[in-house]
């Protein structure tokens, strides 16, 4: 995450801090947990098999002009020397479209073959 979204989130948190009114206090450790817990969920990295390869696929969040999208990267490490990438407003698309585009460069360099790639473009 970017250096002035954090800093954007602590200066809101010290703000409402210091303007709440005292029996409130006691929830700031509540508010500030369940603020830390949702922005650790937002990133995602998982392993899996891919055409009996271990891949890896992960998604972050990048906030662009005040909108936040999703990075998504796919790659493969000891089998392929590329790895697949995409930027969505979807969180879910981000790794699709990561896997989408590893496929295709896949299939370019000749890595597997026109079947395998229609099961992973198509699916």
């Amino acid at each position: 995450m970017r250096k002035g979204v954090v800093t954007g989130l602590f200066v809101a948190l010290v703000v409402m801090c210091l303007y709440l009114p005292q029996p409130c206090e006691a929830q700031y450790e509540a508010l500030t947990a369940a603020i830390l817990t949702k922005l650790s969920k937002m990133w995602h990295s998982d392993t899996l098999n891919f055409l009996g390869h271990t891949c890896h696929v992960s998604r972050t969040p990048t906030v662009k002009r005040f909108k936040l999208y999703w990075k998504g990267k796919f790659w493969c490490p000891g089998w392929a020397p590329f790895s697949g990438t995409s930027r969505t407003k979807s969180r879910s698309g981000s790794a699709r479209g990561a896997t989408k585009s590893f496929v295709g460069q896949a299939l370019q360099r000749r890595l597997i073959a026109q079947q395998e790639a229609d099961l992973w473009l198509k699916g």
